[in-house]
Formats: structure tokens, sequence, C-alpha cells
């Protein structure tokens, strides 16, 4: 016999509510050299297939990718979350750079 759960609409928004994270400053040094950012600990952001964060970058939003604007990493291994954020362009003092995501 396979059980089912059951949750109303409003009780699955509150779960992702919880979950979600929105324009969350990321950790790193402004300098124009720092290029490398991450996540508040002890958030790590879930990446499953469709699912991306979003950079942005003094507000415009970056595009994730090897040949764009941010890629993103693991900084304790394989399987231990996305926590890291590799900009392209490294930014300087006062620029801000954040994110939205969602953490498990």
């Amino acid at each position: 016999m396979r059980l089912q759960a059951s949750i109303t609409g409003a009780e699955a928004a509150q779960i992702l509510l919880r979950r979600f994270r929105w324009e969350i400053d990321l950790l790193g040094v402004k300098d124009g050299v720092n290029k490398t950012f991450t996540t508040p600990p002890p958030e790590k952001f879930v990446q499953k297939d469709n699912i991306k964060m979003q950079v942005y970058f003094n507000g415009q939003r970056l595009r994730h990718g090897a040949t764009n604007d941010f890629t993103i990493a693991e900084s304790g291994g394989v399987g231990t979350g996305f926590d890291t954020i590799i900009l392209a362009i490294a930014p300087r003092n006062p620029d801000v750079v954040t994110a939205d995501y969602i953490v498990p």
C-alpha cells in the first residue's frame, strides 16, 4: 500500500516561502579583484534540474553558465550543497551583489 500525503495549497505555499531566499547579500570582498562569493552560512543552495540561482549585480540580473556572467560550485565537495558563486567580473565597493535561491 502506498501512502500519499495531502496538503492544501496554502500549506504548500507556506513550505515554499520558508525555503525561498530573496535579495540575499552574497559574502565576499569587493575590491575589483575578488570574483568568489558565498551564501551566508549555514545556507546552501539547492540545484535541481531547471531550478537555478538568480544572481544580481547592482540590480542587473546575471546569466548563469561557464561562458556567461557567473557559475556556482559546492565549496565542500560533491553533494555538500551549492554555496559558492564565481562571477565573471570582480565587483568593487560599493557594488551590490545579491541572489535569490531555494534552500533545502
